[in-house]
């Protein structure tokens, strides 16, 4: 074989096996999770007096959901001589108006309430979080974003752990008010239900670092100030400040039995944008936190699981790197170059490990915060192609952090949209301008097109099973880079006029 040749093989099997280190991460969770089943452990202790709490909902441009925000969080079962709410505002549309005149309302109902807003948006939700606490009258301080409906009992169900003077957070699990709008929001909620149910539990009940999720949670005041504070040089600024409180001798508590509801994105560029954030941030975290953690007197084992969980993201580039150059590694093969019994070993064993792993770890967590689980695993087919389809997305993201490149925080817009009401989210969808960007979408379109001239390769060569599944996978690109492309393209023939404002969506009171 030439040097091409070989280097070629050589990063082919180092990004697979950097995949295989990813899905048996996974598979270790699940095993993990398994030896700590069951409900979730009650406090140490009981709060002899209600200690003070502000909730703090950094918000911006939340014109449709932020009067219910803002009715939800003031319906809280708490001593009202003990309860503070800070509207974080950063808005630059009506939003301020209408938070404004709630907020007066409220005020004069007896709620404390307090509208704080900014014009700058510096350090966006991290800024606007650093600049109020210091300003918060409770020692304990609540977040919600602006698509949270918390229950009423959400404080008296999550402080008493704060009697244990070692915990420095707790994070409550995230439900959904539209998970039944449609196939993305089905697929994405199983995604979520995954990191909440067998991620965060078994990294809280094992003792291991978990991470604040930004929301529906509870922080220690004092746990904030000794982690240095919110900062805002990476845009997953609860994970770092998550890390920073475990460094500082904090440790975080995860509820899995007490849900928070909130809404999934409903719209192609919103889910994109929200994971483009994701993965950027904690690969941002990765890069900044890594040597902190690994100077400090933490156990191995956490330096490891820590190392895992912040570096997960770096599957995304290898991941679809590996797929680009499948085919030429294939072909190389059927010339007879790198063919060996150990190669094909290899790759059968890494496919059943993705396999395996991806199906225990979804089926796991449906079953086990759903009482109807078995009915819900028909959208399990679903899942692959929205992961498939956010590849380029999430190692664009990836890449980014790694490279250095800042770019603004984009926020996820929230729609206020309850069940399959799609009428209501089609309307509010058109009053949001997403970024028109076409050089992604048309990527994903044409590596859509590779998978599928690579399946018809394999197909052509008797690669049946694998020939099959790149022209099914293919689908996830073709759907949500063409919904992306088609947005960025149909928006040139001139902005929509202003949609008619639908009834407003009613707060649910069951939660």
């Amino acid at each position: 074989m030439t040097f091409p040749q070989v280097l070629l093989l050589v990063v082919y099997y180092a990004m697979l096996g950097l995949v295989a280190v990813v899905m048996t991460y996974r598979a270790f969770l699940v095993l993990r999770y398994f030896r700590r089943q069951g409900p979730d452990p009650a406090p140490a202790a009981r709060f002899e007096r209600p200690p003070h709490v502000t909730v703090q909902l950094p918000i911006f441009n939340e014109r449709y959901v932020v009067e219910r925000l803002l009715e939800s969080v003031c319906a809280i079962e708490w001593p009202r001589d003990r309860f503070e709410v800070q509207l974080l505002d950063d808005s630059t549309d009506e939003t301020t108006t209408i938070a404004a005149a709630k907020v007066a309302e409220l005020r004069a109902r007896g709620i404390d309430v307090v509208h704080v807003h900014r014009t700058d948006r510096r350090g966006y939700k991290a800024g606007a979080l650093a600049a109020a606490t210091p300003k918060a009258k409770g020692e304990f301080l609540a977040v919600f974003d602006a698509d949270f409906v918390p229950e009423p009992d959400f404080l008296r169900k999550t402080m008493d752990h704060f009697t244990d003077r070692s915990v420095g957070f707790v994070q409550t699990r995230w439900t959904y008010l539209n998970r039944d709008y449609d196939l993305l929001t089905q697929g994405m909620g199983m995604l979520l239900d995954g990191h909440f149910v067998l991620e965060q539990t078994t990294r809280s009940r094992g003792g291991y670092i978990f991470n604040f999720n930004g929301t529906g949670g509870v922080w220690r005041r004092k746990a904030i100030d000794a982690a240095g504070g919110w900062h805002d040089d990476t845009i997953c600024e609860d994970t770092d400040l998550s890390y920073r409180a475990h460094l500082a001798g904090y440790r975080g508590v995860f509820l899995r039995d007490v849900p928070c509801p909130s809404e999934l994105p409903v719209q192609v560029s919103a889910l994109k944008s929200q994971q483009h954030r994701w993965a950027k941030g904690l690969t941002e975290c990765f890069l900044k936190l890594m040597p902190l953690l690994w100077r400090s007197r933490l156990p191995l084992r956490k330096k490891l699981d820590a190392s895992a969980h912040l570096g997960a993201n770096l599957a995304f580039p290898a991941s679809l790197f590996m797929t680009v150059v499948t085919l030429p590694v294939m072909l190389l093969r059927i010339q007879g170059h790198g063919v060996t019994r150990l190669a094909s070993v290899v790759d059968s064993a890494v496919f059943l490990l993705v396999v395996v792993t991806q199906l225990l770890f979804y089926v796991v967590a449906t079953r086990e915060v759903h009482a109807n689980w078995w009915r819900r695993l028909r959208f399990l087919p679903f899942f692959p192609l929205v992961g498939v389809g956010l590849a380029v997305n999430n190692a664009r993201g990836v890449l980014e952090a790694l490279l250095g490149h800042r770019t603004e925080f984009v926020r996820t817009p929230k729609l206020g949209v309850l069940g399959r009401d799609e009428k209501t989210a089609r309307a509010r969808a058109k009053t949001y301008v997403p970024a028109k960007e076409w050089m992604q979408p048309l990527l994903e379109v044409a590596l859509g097109g590779y998978y599928v001239f690579m399946g018809l390769q394999q197909l052509r060569f008797g690669l049946y099973l694998g020939g099959f599944l790149t022209l099914v996978l293919s689908a996830g690109l073709f759907t949500l880079g063409g919904a992306a492309l088609a947005l960025a393209f149909g928006s040139r023939r001139g902005p929509r006029a202003p949609a008619a404002e639908p009834p407003p969506v009613p707060v649910p009171t069951d939660g």
